[in-house]
């Protein structure tokens, strides 16, 4: 999983949609320390770090990219706070319905004597989403704690 730090002032912010204390940018734009720009697409965000990503917020940033998920992960600003919240949802979605695929290959089984193709597929589907975002979450821990 890729992970980066932006040090840096935001530009710009481009809000999709916020719910269940997570959200989704469209865009946010930095300016770097070094007088570069940098533009996040698409980032997901927890709302403890979404909170602190308003236009003129200096400090440095953690992104992340797992699973085809990018997002900003931590925030550490000028006066020594420090804020972490992976956006980990998704790992729990993948859990769930490799639980339920599962399931679903175990009672076609016993019942019909095969296994469906269908729910084989979404087991491996799920295992695979999960292994990547939990690497993801572990990654970005150790990213932003390393750098404390």
């Amino acid at each position: 999983m890729p992970t980066s730090i932006v040090d840096g002032t935001v530009e710009e912010t481009s809000l999709k949609w916020s719910r269940r204390g997570i959200s989704l940018f469209n865009s946010i734009r930095f300016r770097k320390d070094d007088g570069t720009e940098q533009t996040v697409h698409k980032a997901v965000v927890k709302q403890e770090v979404a909170d602190q990503l308003t236009p003129g917020a200096r400090g440095r940033f953690y992104l992340f990219k797992a699973f085809d998920i990018g997002g900003i992960h931590g925030v550490r600003l000028p006066d020594g706070r420090a804020i972490y919240a992976f956006p980990g949802n998704n790992e729990k979605i993948f859990l769930i319905s490799g639980v339920v695929a599962l399931l679903w290959v175990l009672l076609a089984v016993f019942t019909k004597g095969g296994i469906p193709l269908l729910g084989a597929a979404l087991l491996i589907l799920s295992a695979v989403g999960y292994y990547f975002m939990s690497k993801g979450r572990q990654e970005a821990k150790v990213q932003f704690e390393g750098d404390g």
